[in-house]
């Protein structure tokens, strides 16, 4: 792929089947109508509601993947054949006796080039899935890509240690729950404006129901995939399977994040506006925390 400041991104929203080799064909099939395209971005669990959602339980070790396995080997075809990265929205790794929630980037060549596994576990996921202690940074032809795993990108510390590391392009492979739904896209709006950034989610649409403690649970991913620029959002859907394009302005936003001392400008204050050595407080707990994953385990285990 030969460098370039204006690449064309290609976001994917699924619908949801319980059927695992379902979605995975309906990704392959929307996968067969992108052309030319500099990276495309699948959604979290883009094979469908893991095993430890309610209802799921059955699935364990049927879902869940190896990393490299099968299923890339697929989508390793198509970012060949579009000669695009590919970063295959999510699946549940299975490495070992451990589990992770992982996103895996291809190159245009099929090869694998970093697995982002999720660092902070959004619910049932604090009981059944590992933590990842990294955070994904690569340096691409269309610039640095850094990846927040869905439920990675509501802790903002995380996209703005990206952003401050250098990411111009933040991807964050998503399930928008449906109650989230009316501050998603002014949250990636912010996201982008605050760390003069791209900010591209691609998000599931569906919903699953079962019993949880005691109790049927449901939960519902209601798409809105967005492409947010510092200034503007650029493109949006809202719940139907279908996908997203947009073309990205590297020239401009490196200009952005160029100090202006006439003042002109005001979003690089954004990033050098900062002063460091007042914020210690950030690695302070909040105030009134309490450990997230003893309360869940209780809950879970209460009848």
């Amino acid at each position: 792929m030969k460098p370039t400041t204006r690449p064309r991104v290609a976001l994917l929203q699924t619908l949801w089947d319980l059927d695992p080799d379902v979605n995975l064909d309906r990704t392959m099939a929307l996968l067969d109508t992108v052309e030319a395209a500099e990276l495309v971005v699948l959604p979290e669990f883009f094979l469908g509601p893991p095993f430890y959602f309610p209802g799921r339980a059955h699935l364990k070790g049927v879902i869940d993947q190896t990393v490299p396995g099968p299923v890339f080997e697929r989508l390793a075809a198509q970012a060949r054949r579009i000669g695009a990265y590919i970063l295959c929205g999510t699946v549940v790794e299975r490495d070992g006796d451990r589990y992770y929630n992982t996103a895996v980037l291809l190159d245009d060549h099929g090869e694998i080039v970093v697995k982002a596994r999720k660092t902070h576990r959004f619910a049932a996921e604090m009981v059944s899935v590992s933590p990842s202690d990294e955070f994904a940074l690569v340096d691409t032809p269309f610039g640095r890509l850094g990846v927040c795993v869905c439920s990675d990108f509501w802790i903002p510390e995380v996209p703005r240690m990206l952003a401050l590391r250098g990411a111009e392009i933040i991807a964050v492979p998503g399930a928008a729950l449906r109650g989230n739904i009316q501050i998603t896209r002014p949250c990636l709006q912010a996201n982008s404006s605050f760390n003069v950034c791209y900010t591209l989610l691609a998000s599931a649409v569906g919903g699953v129901t079962g019993e949880r403690a005691g109790r049927q649970v449901s939960i519902e991913v209601a798409g809105h995939s967005t492409v947010a620029a510092p200034e503007e959002l650029l493109a949006s859907l809202d719940e139907e399977e279908a996908v997203l394009t947009a073309r990205l302005d590297l020239e401009y936003l490196r200009t952005m994040r160029e100090v202006d001392l006439s003042f002109r400008r005001s979003l690089y204050f954004c990033l050098h506006g900062r002063r460091p050595e007042l914020y210690g407080g950030l690695q302070q707990p909040y105030a009134g925390h309490e450990d997230l994953e003893t309360l869940l385990s209780d809950y879970l285990t209460r009848r």
